[in-house]
């Protein structure tokens, strides 16, 4: 069976695979202008499967490799699959759902409550002998209990995000451009609301949606605006789906309390990112799935899924694109 990798900007994922298959992986990466090289393609002319880290399945290259059977995306996200093109060759796209859900969902909680009790700045003072500003920062401190949390997308992460903030004593609201089973929705006490209502009303609105036509660019300026003044906003989601200059520009003036963001518009992000200049914010380098558990769950189930395929030929789990 023959794998051929998409990755770039991943020496950990390199190293990883080395260590989990005992082989020198085979990387293939697009050039500038996002198409393969004649090199790439003849590279994987002869794959079995793609397992597909942070670079395209294009059309041009599901073109040059007659022989795959599987693609299989690392991680839950897959903007970067093209799904029809697969489709048409009658090859299954998948991706992990749900491999990463708790270490998404413990890491929105410790945006939450790191933010809400000035841990970051709090830290920096005290470190710097800076004792009685330090604790003076905790002034503007508050209790997650009884506070509200609104959920953009009520799915593996967002259901899982939910359980953990009832545990601190907070009310839970949602939106989901999909039909939520009521037995979901009970397990965590959430109520649906309507996306103007729950950015009004919410002290802290989490992002948890798919990325898709309806996500790209969901919290612009008007959303931002219509926020609770002094709320919090936390995404561990995917890039796009915030209008970046728009909560730089209400953290900075004050309406908003602050947020924690994992998830950027262009990744890694640039030096001129207008998130660097924002006041009351905790970024993190889209690393908020990556656990030693989740990490190793993403290289079990992809193997696992790519081994059912190619070696056993039965169906293909977590399928995207109907094959």
């Amino acid at each position: 069976m023959k794998i051929v990798y998409l990755a770039s900007h991943r020496p950990d994922f390199i190293s990883k695979i080395k260590s989990y298959t005992g082989e020198e992986p085979q990387i293939i990466a697009t050039e500038p202008g996002g198409l393969y090289s004649e090199h790439s393609l003849a590279l994987a002319a002869e794959a079995d499967a793609l397992l597909v880290a942070n670079e395209p399945v294009t059309e041009q290259l599901l073109a040059a490799c007659p022989k795959v059977k599987i693609v299989q995306r690392f991680g839950v996200g897959y903007e970067n699959l093209d799904l029809e093109a697969a489709a048409k060759r009658g090859i299954p796209c998948c991706n992990l759902a749900g491999v990463n859900r708790d270490a998404v969902a413990d890491h929105g909680m410790a945006l939450i409550a790191a933010l809400v009790r000035n841990i970051v700045p709090a830290n920096e003072l005290t470190k710097a002998v800076r004792w009685g500003d330090a604790r003076h920062v905790f002034a503007s401190s508050i209790e997650l209990r009884g506070k509200l949390l609104g959920i953009f997308g009520l799915g593996n992460t967002g259901h899982e995000l939910a359980k953990r903030a009832r545990g601190f004593g907070m009310d839970v609201a949602y939106n989901d451009i999909r039909e939520i089973s009521a037995e979901v929705v009970e397990s965590v006490g959430a109520r649906r609301m309507e996306k103007d209502e729950m950015l009004e009303v919410s002290d802290i609105v989490s992002i948890n949606v798919n990325f898709n036509p309806t996500a790209a660019g969901m919290i612009d300026a008007e959303a931002i605006g219509r926020m609770k003044p002094g709320g919090y906003l936390v995404c561990c989601a995917r890039g796009g789906v915030i209008d970046e200059i728009a909560l730089r520009d209400a953290l900075n003036e004050g309406r908003l309390a602050g947020a924690g963001i994992d998830v950027y518009s262009e990744e890694p992000f640039p030096a001129d990112n207008p998130l660097l200049s924002a006041k009351n914010i905790i970024l993190t380098p889209h690393m908020a799935g990556v656990s030693r558990e989740s990490s190793q769950r993403n290289y079990d189930w992809a193997y696992e899924n790519v081994r059912r395929v190619v070696e056993r030929g039965e169906p293909a789990r977590f399928v995207l694109n109907g094959v």
